[in-house]
């Protein structure tokens, strides 16, 4: 079978077919790219954010980590917070506004009751978990019993 040869016009026709096809290729190529590139970007920009929004739901019914908090304000940090010592005990801020603020107000700010038991408790020796799913407001407890039955009598 022998092949027959194109007219200008039929490989003017074929040119533009394939022109299409690769216009299409390029711009589905392009475009992906592009919207890949602004999601990451936005992702690294609002990396902090997310790992905070993350957290809210994420570690309740669970441990909070002691460098994720300020005792001060018992609140849920989107940063690390601040080690700091005082009385032989270690306490975590937000910044050297809430420590001084600890200091100055040491028999208020640094006990609080157990929200199962009612016991008064320190912070710095307390179980931390937050108060409720998506919130950053965190409570402290005396032991693993009274964290456990916390969140058991929250999931009712």
């Amino acid at each position: 079978m022998s092949k027959r040869k194109l007219t200008k016009k039929e490989l003017r026709e074929k040119k533009v077919i394939e022109d299409r096809k690769f216009n299409r290729t390029l711009l589905i190529s392009f475009g992906s790219f592009f919207i890949l590139a602004i999601f990451f970007n936005i992702f690294i920009v609002f990396r902090y954010d997310t790992k905070f929004v993350y957290r809210k739901y994420a570690l309740y019914g669970k441990e909070v980590p002691t460098e994720l908090v300020c005792m001060n304000g018992d609140k849920l940090l989107n940063h690390k917070s601040l080690k700091l010592s005082y009385k032989g005990k270690d306490y975590f801020f937000c910044n050297r506004d809430c420590y001084e603020h600890l200091v100055n107000h040491y028999k208020e700010d640094a006990f609080i009751p157990d929200p199962f038991s009612g016991d008064t408790i320190c912070k710095a020796n307390a179980l931390l978990g937050l108060k409720n799913k998506g919130e950053p407001e965190i409570v402290y407890f005396q032991n693993r019993k009274t964290f456990n039955q916390y969140y058991k009598s929250k999931n009712k």
